[in-house]
């Protein structure tokens, strides 16, 4: 049988009494005094962790079935109302400050999805464009059949769908006036 464990040393099985077989180690702890304590603390601190209030709040964009929209903190179903948006916003804020942060936030996601400003290259594939006056039919037949060569081969290129949409209907239009001209 164990003694009562007495800790002065810094190990319990110090006080072991030998007579005890049950345990082939000898000791039946995970180490000394200093890591457990050292355990200890590290649970106290994590459950504290836990215990802390949140540090975000969320707050509803939401939907009318007149489609006017509002934000409000609590969930759009008290206010018979669809959810448009969820926003997370740093909780202890007054509402109209949280508000202004997710507009911000709103904005910036309404910014990913507009179509990008057309570059330079887009820019000079228009001005390659061919042009009906001062040209001969063959002239421009010659024109439109280079100018559809470079959409196609731009059209290979990694290119984004709002692009690769705007060259196809370059493509079209090119392919319509040769038709018109019977190229």
């Amino acid at each position: 049988m164990h003694k009562p464990v007495s800790h002065r040393s810094g190990h319990c099985c110090d006080s072991r009494d030998s007579s005890d077989s049950s345990d082939p180690s000898g000791c039946r702890h995970a180490g000394p005094r200093p890591l457990r304590a050292l355990g200890l603390l590290a649970a106290c601190a994590a459950a504290a962790l836990l215990a802390a209030p949140a540090q975000a709040a969320s707050i509803y964009l939401c939907k009318t079935n007149g489609g006017a929209t509002f934000w409000s903190a609590a969930h759009c179903r008290q206010h018979d109302a669809l959810i448009d948006r969820i926003e997370s916003v740093p909780d202890g804020l007054p509402f109209d400050q949280q508000v202004a942060l997710a507009e911000q936030s709103r904005a910036a996601a309404a910014r990913l999805y507009q179509a990008p400003a057309p570059s330079a290259r887009t820019a000079t594939v228009n001005a390659q464009a061919p042009q009906a006056a001062g040209r001969s039919k063959g002239e421009e037949c010659k024109a439109l059949d280079a100018h559809i060569t470079q959409l196609d081969a731009q059209a290979r290129q990694p290119q984004t769908a709002q692009m690769q949409d705007w060259l196809r209907s370059q493509k079209q239009k090119a392919r319509d006036r040769q038709f018109q001209l019977r190229c």
